[in-house]
């Protein structure tokens, strides 16, 4: 009997400090929702004060000094909140809630009526899960406009710029700043001038308009374009994975004043004929891989553009002309 008596006084006491230490607030409302009971954690999630944790408070008085003092959101209504725990306590007799503080913390509510008509609250702090969640609607809805983007992309062209180039690049460029948040995306060309490369396309999102930028001669532009032929995507944090990057103190040549970029390059017959630049020039960013997948199906989108112009430019010739390009090439 003794050791039976013990036992249950080790268990009164091992539930007593689990009810006041758990990692968990827990509390016990009666019928009328006055409080029974609550432990610590409660009151600390909660930001109630120890005055009104006590015995007999109703839940709405609670609800109401949390309101004055700010620590509720102010789009929270008390008398709203109670109607919905009481009804759906009513219907169903459990209950799982959010309640957003005024601080951003998120308390996840789960209730229960018990047999003798009390109600057993618990309540943790949700706030971690909720971000999680938040982010990852933000990432589908990203990804969600990458993939109109990319199904609206253009793939013939009809004009070309004075430059030489197809104008629906510039559509192309626009897009990609604008869905990226990028400073600027660049459309970088092989030149005929070794080492050189000229600028296609050129959209500036402060501005919101394609700006004309000077062809670039830059010694280390042959190793680099050598380092994309391998490459289907390089940011600048990736450039410590290859030899150049290590040479060049992780700099990529294109986009020297970049504080992030990701180069994808686009190829013709297998070559690399240009290099598509996504660059924020104001601070680092981590970039997740819908961005460089969304980077990468520009870039491919831009080299079939240039080559169906180059064939295009074939077929216009006269056939004299065809055979002699045909001959040189071979």
């Amino acid at each position: 009997m003794v050791a039976d008596a013990a036992t249950l006084c080790e268990t009164s006491s091992t539930i007593a400090n689990a009810f006041q230490y758990g990692i968990y607030g827990i509390a016990v409302w009666d019928e009328d929702f006055d409080l029974i009971a609550a432990n610590r954690q409660y009151a600390d999630l909660h930001k109630i004060p120890s005055t009104l944790m006590k015995p007999g408070t109703n839940l709405l008085s609670i609800m109401y000094n949390l309101k004055t003092r700010g620590v509720l959101s102010a789009e929270s209504d008390p008398d709203e909140l109670m109607e919905v725990i009481q009804s759906t306590l009513l219907e169903t007799g459990q209950l799982t809630s959010y309640i957003r503080l005024s601080d951003e913390t998120i308390l996840q509510i789960s209730a229960e009526v018990m047999e003798n008509g009390n109600t057993v609250a618990y309540m943790r702090n949700a706030t971690r899960d909720k971000m999680l969640t938040k982010k990852a609607r933000e990432a589908e809805k990203k990804a969600e406009a990458y993939s109109d983007a990319i199904a609206k992309f253009p793939l013939t062209t009809s004009k070309t710029s004075s430059a030489g180039y197809p104008q629906e690049i510039d559509e192309i460029t626009r897009s990609v700043a604008s869905l990226s948040e990028v400073d600027w995306c660049v459309v970088w060309m092989r030149s005929r001038v070794l080492n050189e490369a000229a600028a296609a396309s050129a959209y500036q999102r402060a501005t919101g308009k394609h700006i004309k930028i000077e062809n670039l001669v830059l010694p280390d532009l042959g190793a680099y374009l050598a380092v994309l032929e391998t490459s289907r995507v390089i940011a600048i944090d990736d450039l410590d994975k290859h030899a150049y990057g290590q040479a060049h103190g992780n700099r990529a040549p294109l986009d020297d004043y970049a504080y992030a970029s990701i180069d994808t390059p686009f190829h013709r017959n297998g070559r690399v004929m240009g290099v598509l630049s996504c660059i924020d020039t104001k601070g680092a960013r981590s970039w997740s891989a819908t961005d460089k997948m969304f980077a990468m199906s520009a870039a491919t989108h831009i080299g079939n553009l240039i080559s169906t112009r180059t064939q295009s430019d074939l077929r216009e010739l006269p056939a004299g002309e065809v055979n002699t390009s045909r001959q040189a090439a071979e």
